[in-house]
């Protein structure tokens, strides 16, 4: 298809000879001004900033595809390359699609391009994959398929290599176009601004050293954080934005510069793009449509949301944030809703800015722990009515109905909102006429959304990990993600070490049926420890608040190869097992990180929590397991003094319960005698009896009377066993 739709230009060129059978033509449109090296350069400096004192060791990419707009790229890059050796080295990256059977021989041409002395630039040819079921025939899918799998390709070239930069040849022809295509979509106000001229690499979400991630945390032993924070990513640089394509013809004709034009690009009805590029090319438009008003359109919707985003970052660093990570949830208090501008809120026209503000300051705290990339300012409305109430206009008539929706917990952005209906946790920073003791007006707890039927079914949501299969010899060897983003806010890295297959999913209701109930364990509530293999996992349960969050939690399910059986393994964010902390040995291993974030200008310390420890479990644990001791001695306690057999009561016997306190930090155990006075038989000369002190770990088998008192003989239970056992105790 590109022999004969595809022409090589310039023929005069000293590129032109190896042509690889393409046939040439001149370009015959109208003639600009070639772009200048100090053009360029002014608007290499507003997208890219390098060491002007040292020659960077850094590469920096190009995707080239041989049209006249990345060839034009390449050659004023290299141009001043050429005048500043500091320059990064430029590499780069060719796409082959491999849709058509000459692609590869053009990808070939690309290459020897970029290889001659005119530009002296290494290159890669990136050839694409394509799934059996694709339709070549749906030219609308195959175009976003083929966005999709090409920036996946660049992306996944420039990790590989280590590059963190990647420059493309948009110019403003082609953001004309998008603010064109926006306008006729109806996406207007943020939409409006179309490309921006540095901005993170698109269809790359979930690809571990592409989207947000990558570069590893700085290590700190003053950061008391649970695991690392995700940073890295690559970024698009987009130069030409304020170049029309005119220019960059102009700038290849005067250079030499051989190119490729795909003749698909001037069949009007094939895509949106095109039919936009045939009105240009073909109609008079309106001046307010031209390419420069439509440029402008785009760059005044940028600056004015550039505002509201920067002073919105601003209040960001004044939000009072408890950021949980190993939960993925939040405790955030708002600022004053006066704060949202720099001047009094008095008219509706401040009204709107007001929220503009308030749009981007709810999304920057939303986007935190939320599971999207993404959301609309449209979603935000709800937020934001809530949290600023007093940016609606609201008569009379409304305001009792206003009232009683107005902290009503909701669910925005895969973010359930709950106001804090409970006192500040903030204590150090009081506001005046506002009571501490009562729920704070702008503080609300964000978590993530618990997810509905068909979510849990999405297998984006259930990771599947194969069992472990030895490595055979002379097999090749690929790079594999050593992380996996799941659920949009943990990169967990999972290796199986089994037979069997492991599941990573969110942690639902019917998985309690792991849980044996303490009917079911009741007789092994006093027995060791490896009689309850799950207490650790209730412990950290137990310390979950609220207590729904328990169903946003990822774990780690293990299915049996034979019977297909599941059994819980572990939950990776809070590192703790069936049985134990950290991955189970000889079934799988386990590293957490939490998804990139900004924290402005604080420290990750200054926002994040230190979250659940092994201490704070295993504290909680022991708690748990004195409940139970209590609840069971109690029952015992009642069964002996009801008189379950006269007998004992005939006997010298004091009956009584155990009860576990918390001394001195110290857990000790306690047997307080308990009844009437009619229901002790004394011994002789024993006027009363009220406490026994367990010393050391004998299970009850070092009892000491605490207050002088003859001889005495009780009926005691023995903590550690479960058993009751005859105890002579003296003076």
């Amino acid at each position: 298809m590109w022999r004969s739709n595809v022409l090589t230009l310039r023929s005069c060129s000293s590129t032109a000879g190896i042509n690889y059978g393409l046939n040439t033509r001149w370009y015959s449109a109208e003639r600009r001004l070639p772009i200048t090296h100090k053009d360029f350069e002014y608007a290499l400096r507003r997208v890219f900033r390098w060491d002007h004192k040292t020659e960077s060791k850094m590469q920096l990419a190009f995707a080239i595809s041989g049209g006249v707009d990345s060839m034009a790229l390449a050659a004023l890059y290299t141009e001043a390359k050429a005048a500043n050796s500091l320059l990064p080295k430029p590499y780069g990256f060719i796409v082959d699609h491999r849709v058509r059977p000459e692609s590869t021989e053009e990808a070939e041409w690309v290459s020897q391009q970029l290889r001659s002395k005119l530009f002296g630039m290494e290159s890669t040819i990136l050839p694409l994959t394509w799934p059996e079921d694709v339709d070549f025939a749906d030219l609308k899918r195959f175009e976003t398929e083929a966005r999709t799998r090409r920036y996946q390709a660049l992306g996944r070239a420039c990790r590989d290599m280590k590059i963190t930069s990647l420059m493309v040849a948009h110019h403003a022809n082609d953001q004309a176009e998008t603010v064109m295509m926006r306008l006729a979509n109806n996406r207007l106000r943020s939409g409006l601004q179309a490309m921006q001229s540095v901005e993170w690499i698109p269809e790359c979400e979930g690809i571990h050293g592409v989207h947000h991630s990558g570069k590893s945390q700085r290590p700190d032993g003053s950061l008391n954080i649970p695991f690392p924070v995700e940073q890295g990513g690559i970024q698009i640089l987009r130069p030409l934005l304020g170049f029309e394509k005119e220019r960059l013809i102009a700038t290849c004709e005067e250079k030499d510069v051989a190119w490729a034009e795909d003749k698909t690009n001037q069949i009007q009805t094939l895509t949106s793009r095109n039919a936009i590029r045939h009105i240009y090319t073909n109609h008079k438009l309106p001046e307010a449509l031209s390419v420069k008003s439509l440029v402008d359109v785009s760059i005044r919707m940028q600056e004015r949301i550039k505002w509201h985003t920067t002073y919105a970052r601003e209040l960001f660093d004044q939000c009072l944030i408890r950021l949980d990570i190993q939960t993925g949830c939040l405790l955030v208090r708002f600022p004053p809703c006066s704060d949202l501008l720099p001047r009094p809120i008095e008219t509706q026209a401040d009204k709107v800015q007001a929220k503009n503000t308030a749009y981007c300051l709810v999304e920057r705290v939303a986007e935190l722990v939320t599971p999207r990339s993404k959301a609309s300012l449209g979603q935000l409305a709800t937020t934001i009515d809530r949290i600023y109430p007093e940016l609606e206009d609201l008569g009379d008539s409304e305001l009792e109905h206003w009232a009683g929706v107005q902290k009503k917990n909701h669910s925005v952005f895969n973010v359930w909102w709950r106001f804090w209906n409970q006192p500040s946790p903030f204590t150090n920073h009081l506001e005046d006429d506002l009571d501490p003791s009562l729920p704070h007006p702008r503080e609300w707890l964000l978590t993530r959304q618990p997810l509905d039927a068909t979510s849990r079914a999405d297998p984006a949501n259930n990771i599947v990990y194969p069992p472990s299969q030895p490595p055979s010899l002379g097999s090749p060897t690929s790079r594999r993600e050593t992380h996996q983003l799941f659920d949009g806010r943990f990169w967990i890295h999972i290796r199986n070490l089994t037979q069997d297959t492991l599941i990573l999913r969110i942690f639902q209701k019917t998985d309690f049926s792991h849980f044996p109930t303490y009917q079911q364990n009741r007789v092994k509530v006093l027995e060791s420890d490896t009689g309850r293999p799950y207490r650790y996992i209730s412990a950290a349960f137990d310390l979950l608040k609220p207590a729904d969050l328990r169903f946003t939690l990822p774990a780690v399910f293990r299915k049996d190869s034979v019977t297909g059986a599941e059994t819980l393994i572990g939950f990776p964010t809070l590192d703790v097992r069936m049985d134990g902390f950290g991955p189970p040995e000889g079934v799988c291993e386990w590293s957490v990180r939490y998804k990139k974030i900004e924290f402005g200008g604080r420290q990750p310390g200054d926002i994040i929590v230190p979250g659940t420890s092994r201490k704070d479990i295993i504290a909680e644990e022991r708690k748990q397991k004195m409940v139970h001791q209590r609840a069971k001695l109690k029952t015992m306690g009642k069964e002996i003094g009801s008189g379950a057999g006269t007998q004992e009561r005939d006997s010298d016997v004091f009956t009584g319960y155990k009860r576990g306190v918390l001394v001195d930090g110290d857990r000790k155990l306690r047997a307080k005698a308990s009844g009437e006075a009619s229901e002790l038989d004394r011994k002789e000369g024993t006027e009363r009896v009220e406490f026994l002190d367990k010393e050391g770990e004998g299970g009850g088998e070092n009892l000491r009377k605490m207050d002088k008192q003859k001889t005495a003989v009780f009926k005691v239970a023995d903590e550690e066993h479960g058993q009751l056992r005859w105890k002579k105790v003296g003076v």
